[in-house]
């Protein structure tokens, strides 16, 4: 008999082989296609993040401060007359047509160092703390004393004196102590152009720093990882402490590429808006204000550059297309905000 013996196939044949290589090659590239998807997804999440976020706290930031220009504790800014006797009295020049001035599209070289085309806004007030008088002031003497010392006055520092009634803004003269009963000098001479107060205050005055304060827009000195420069809102100020000095610019939040800015006009004495505009001729009659502010995020390639069929699409405040040359996520925002001391 004849013994035949079954051939048994082993391992796999190359046909067998290239189509497993094929499957792995299509779900790798399955594979990989999602983890890019998604890595692409988070990072466009992360800049949308980052965007609001700065967006929403330097909104916050300027509404509060523009809310307050002119701020001067228990009195409206439109009710009484303010006595400046500090030199320069254009530093604190404090009126309806003062406590806040916009300056708009900036040139290059500008004095604030601010972004070319962009917008910046002075504003002026009390601070927010006070101190109350130690005694009343008397007639004819060149000093005042406070309480204590908690704002932190030094010699040269700008003071607002305010009773609901009446106001003076003067420069303090002497060194003050800082704790305890605290005298400020305000003798006539370099600092102040009189040593009298226009009255004379009693127990209910309020003491407060006078306060100046500039927000623009400013190059940060740093560049993203493509180079690409950062841009942020800065301020400089004067408050209780600086003697007097205009602080250098601080940078305050990343990523404002722009700031645009339009003023409520009252043209027919209403104390109601009648008109947004950019050209202002009379600052007392600018009620309320309208920024816009431009942000980016700082990851390259989030989104489209201009020209790609998947390019961001984003307006600015004039209605025109804003260019995107570096693929970064871009968003305007828009709030109005009133001059709460100056209106009704």
């Amino acid at each position: 008999m004849v013994s035949i013996k079954q051939k048994l196939q082993h391992g796999f044949g190359l046909v067998e082989l290239m189509i497993s290589i094929t499957l792995g090659l299509v779900l790798s590239a399955a594979v990989i296609q999602v983890f890019v998807a998604s890595n692409t997804s988070s990072t466009l999440q992360q800049s949308l993040a980052q965007v609001q976020e700065n967006a929403r706290f330097g909104m916050r930031l300027l509404g509060e401060e523009i809310r307050m220009s002119g701020y001067m504790g228990c009195t409206s800014i439109g009710t009484v007359t303010v006595n400046n006797i500090a030199t320069p009295a254009a530093a604190v020049d404090f009126g309806p047509a003062t406590v806040f001035v916009g300056q708009n599209d900036l040139a290059e070289g500008n004095a604030l160092g601010a972004i070319e085309g962009s917008d910046a806004v002075q504003i002026k007030r009390a601070s927010t703390n006070f101190i109350r008088l130690d005694g009343s002031t008397t007639a004819g003497t060149g000093f005042l004393n406070i309480n204590s010392n908690t704002l932190g006055f030094v010699q040269d520092d700008y003071v607002l004196v305010s009773d609901c009634l009446n106001a003076d803004v003067f420069r303090i003269t002497n060194t003050p102590a800082q704790s305890g009963v605290t005298t400020l000098n305000h003798e006539n001479g370099a600092k102040n152009s009189a040593s009298t107060l226009g009255k004379i205050y009693g127990l209910d005055a309020e003491v407060f720093g006078f306060e100046t304060k500039n927000y623009f827009i400013r190059d940060t000195g740093r560049d993203t990882q493509a180079g690409n420069p950062i841009h942020a809102l800065y301020v400089q100020q004067t408050v209780a402490g600086s003697g007097g000095v205009m602080s250098a610019a601080t940078e305050l939040v990343e990523g404002v590429e722009d700031m645009q800015i339009s003023y409520g006009v009252d043209n027919s004495g209403d104390r109601s808006v009648d008109v947004y505009t950019t050209v202002v001729a009379n600052w007392a009659n600018v009620l309320s204000v309208k920024i816009s502010l431009q942000m980016v995020g700082s990851e390259e390639n989030v989104v489209g550059q201009t020209g790609s069929a998947t390019a961001q699409s984003v307006t600015d405040v004039d209605g025109n297309v804003l260019v995107n040359n570096d693929g970064r996520l871009r968003q305007v925002f828009t709030n109005v905000f009133a001059i709460r001391n100056k209106v009704p």
